[in-house]
Formats: C-alpha cells, sequence, structure tokens
C-alpha cells in the first residue's frame, strides 16, 4: 500500500488551499464576465472580484488605497515592473545576498542600459553583520536598493523594517520582495518602501498564476505591457494612473477571485497564530534533524528570525538525489537550488540544500513522520 502523501513544500506553491478559495474560483470561473469589458450582472460580478481584492489588498498590506494594488501574474512580473521602471541608465542598485532569480536575473538582463548590481555580502542568519554592511553599502549612494523579507532557500527573517529606516534617511527607494513574508509575518508598504511584491499562491493561499505589486504612491513606472484596458480605448497610450496603468490586458479574474479569499482566510486565522504554529513545529523538526547522524541542519540559534522554512543536507549526499529519494517514499519537498543560487553561494552550499517548508495546515504528525521515512531513508 501507497504511504500517505506528506507536503512540506509550501515554500513554491501552499497547499491544501483554503475551501473559501476553491469555491472562489469556481464561482467566478461560472459567473464573472470581462472587467471593464462586459455590462449586466457578469461584468458587475467581474468588477467586484477585482475592487475586493484591491481593497483587501491595500488593508492587508497597508498601501495607501485600492488603486496602488496592481494585479500581476506572479510576483516575478509584479519584481520586473517595479525593478525595470525604477533603475535608469547607468543606475547602481544594492541588493542582499539571498535574492531569488526573480530578482537577480531582471538585473542582470538591465545590464544592456549601464546598470550595476552591489551584493551587501553576510552570513546566513547574521542580521548584525548584514545591517553594518549595509549601512557601508548606502554610503556609497546606490540608486535603488532591492531585498528580499524572507529568504526562500533558508527561511531567513532578513532586517527588512531596519533596511526600510535606513534607506528612508539616506533618501533611497526601496524595492521589497515579499513573497516569502506575506501570510506568515507581518509586512508591508512601511516608511522607506516605494513598492512591495508578492506571490499569491504561497503564504496567502491564492491560485497559481497570481501576484501583487503594492505602490507607496510616491513613483509612477513605466509600463511593461501595453494593450486594452477596457477603458480609455481611444488613447494611444495607456492610462495614466494606477492600477489600469500596468494591467494591461484581460485579468485573472478567478485567480483575483482566489487571492482574495486567501487573503481573508489569512487575516481570520490571524498571522499571529499562524506564526506561532509554525515556529512549534519549526522546532520539533529541528531537534529531529539534529538526532539524525550525517544530517546538517540550517537553522537560527534564534528561531524567531527563521519562519517555517528550513533546509538540511546529507552529508556526502547530493540534495535533489535524496529529494527525490524522498519523493518515493511519500515527501513532497524540494531539492537543488530553490531558484536562489546566490543565497546557496552566500550561505556557502554552492550544491543546494533539501528545503522544507510548513504551513498553517501542516500537523504534528506529518513531522513525525517525515522524520521516521528520513531515517529510513538514510539506512537504505
Amino acid at each position: 500500500m501507497d504511504k500517505e502523501l506528506i507536503y512540506l513544500d509550501n515554500a513554491a506553491t501552499s497547499l491544501p488551499k483554503p475551501p473559501a478559495v476553491v469555491e472562489a474560483v469556481t464561482e467566478a470561473l461560472k459567473t464573472a464576465g470581462s472587467y471593464h469589458r462586459g455590462g449586466g450582472k457578469t461584468g458587475e460580478k467581474a468588477e467586484d472580484i477585482l475592487y475586493g481584492l484591491r481593497h483587501r489588498g491595500a488593508s492587508f498590506f497597508g498601501a495607501p488605497g485600492p488603486e496602488q494594488v496592481i494585479l500581476t501574474g506572479n510576483a516575478t512580473q509584479a519584481l520586473n515592473l517595479a525593478i525595470k521602471g525604477m533603475a535608469g541608465e547607468g543606475s547602481k542598485v544594492l541588493i542582499s545576498g539571498y535574492e531569488h532569480n526573480a530578482v537577480t536575473r531582471p538585473l542582470h538582463a538591465l545590464k544592456h542600459r549601464g546598470v550595476k548590481t552591489q551584493v551587501v555580502a553576510s552570513p546566513l542568519f547574521d542580521r548584525e553583520s548584514f545591517l553594518r554592511n549595509f549601512r557601508a553599502a548606502l554610503w556609497e549612494k546606490p540608486d535603488l536598493v532591492v531585498l528580499t523579507c524572507v529568504s526562500n532557500a533558508y527561511g531567513w527573517i532578513l532586517p527588512f523594517r531596519e533596511a526600510a529606516e535606513l534607506c528612508r534617511r539616506a533618501g533611497i527607494p526601496l524595492i521589497l520582495d515579499a513573497s516569502q513574508a506575506a501570510g506568515h509575518i507581518p509586512v508591508g508598504i512601511m516608511p522607506g518602501v516605494a513598492f512591495l511584491a508578492t506571490a499569491g499562491h504561497k503564504g496567502l493561499f491564492g491560485p497559481g498564476g497570481t501576484g501583487l505589486l503594492l505602490s507607496s504612491g510616491k513613483f509612477t513606472l513605466p509600463t511593461l505591457l501595453e494593450g486594452g484596458t477596457g477603458n480609455d480605448s481611444r488613447n494611444p497610450e495607456m492610462p495614466e494612473l494606477p492600477p489600469e496603468r500596468y494591467e494591461a490586458g484581460t485579468p485573472n479574474l478567478p485567480g483575483a477571485a482566489g487571492l482574495g479569499k486567501g487573503i481573508e482566510f489569512v487575516e481570520s486565522v490571524g498571522l499571529s497564530k499562524i506564526r506561532s504554529h509554525e515556529m512549534e513545529l519549526s522546532a520539533c523538526l529541528r531537534e529531529g534533524l539534529w538526532r539524525i547522524p550525517g544530517v546538517v541542519t540550517y537553522a537560527a540559534l534564534d528561531p524567531r528570525r527563521q519562519t517555517g522554512v528550513l533546509s538540511f543536507n546529507l552529508r556526502g549526499v547530493d540534495p535533489m538525489a535524496l529529494a527525490q529519494k524522498l519523493a518515493e517514499m511519500g515527501l513532497v519537498l524540494r531539492g537543488g537550488l530553490h531558484c536562489a543560487p546566490m543565497a546557496h553561494d552566500s550561505a556557502g552550499n554552492p550544491g543546494g540544500t533539501v528545503r522544507i517548508s510548513l504551513s498553517v495546515f501542516t500537523r504534528k504528525g506529518e513531522i513525525d513522520e517525515f522524520l521516521y521515512r528520513l531515517r529510513g531513508a538514510i539506512k537504505t
């Protein structure tokens, strides 16, 4: 008999989704027409969905208004829109050593503009070292800072609040990548933050193919895409005002409906309860891994500095091979570089790790069973 499937890959995509999310997607597929492109009840349903998401997103993330909440296809699109709009010709952009490819690749693509990237180096989980080096780098007057809130590979909560305050004082705009923070810890538009990008399908429990870009309202970005918006159709230019300026084409209404319900679910449970649950399970996971010979665990000495994402390796074993072996035993997690090679280089693990990522739906019994199966995999 096949073993029960245990899902521990929530940093990639959260599963299961709350029932209300699934119901909202289904209802939108049945009843929502096209936003700004149809009348009657189906058109009204479409507008209700998108306006509802904007209002909920603005409230949850502290944006100045619903018009500053832009629906995107994913966090990558949101980051591309913000980065390529803010990094002008010859710009110097400051980033951490723990960024995802969704940050590093757009910056690499801007080399033709003369955009240069400076990396703030720091050991894994070392907040003091990061802030010391970050302050020193700000003295060199970069034009833009892009910073992840939480490492997708190690769950390290970078000192993004302190960094935002330093950017505010220096007058340097900051783009936050909250993809691994949203729905797990408090994060939002705070002083010093120009834009905040996040995925919809991770800690916010929305469907895949959804993301948000939230704006402080202090900057106007050039468009990344141009096309139909359903209004002002005679104008050869995109509308001047957000959010329509940045939402060319038909929006993903089923995704928006599900994401709105996902944020509502997070609010109903409460970030403090989600955080407490994940920290409790992380402690069990950490202690269990420490007891297994040959396992190297990457955990913060202060567990408050880490989310429910934890990486480990087995000495002498390729992490992708180990992840595949565990998958054959019914354990869904991820091995390799996790789309963040820079993070692994910074942590001294160029070959990557095996990553476990929890959610509010993860059960203590699943952690115990994971540890049991991992011991079995190592023995065979």
